[in-house]
């Protein structure tokens, strides 16, 4: 099972750079332009990629959240 990877960035072309980048390096890669919620029963990704500065909910906020 490969690596997930989710990026949270509310600019595109970022996000689909990042993904371009990592796929080719064999990692799952889910993106999404705003913090999504998870729930108990959801499997969380290795790792968040996570822009701070997003509107209306920071990252930081998101990931205090989370």
């Amino acid at each position: 099972m490969r690596p997930r990877i989710l990026i949270v960035d509310d600019e595109l072309d970022i996000c689909e750079i990042l993904r371009f980048n990592l796929e080719e390096e064999g990692y799952e890669v889910i993106t999404s332009e705003e913090p999504i919620s998870f729930s108990s029963t959801d499997t969380l990704p290795d790792l968040i990629l996570l822009d701070v500065m997003m509107t209306p909910m920071s990252g930081f906020e998101w990931a205090a959240r989370l």
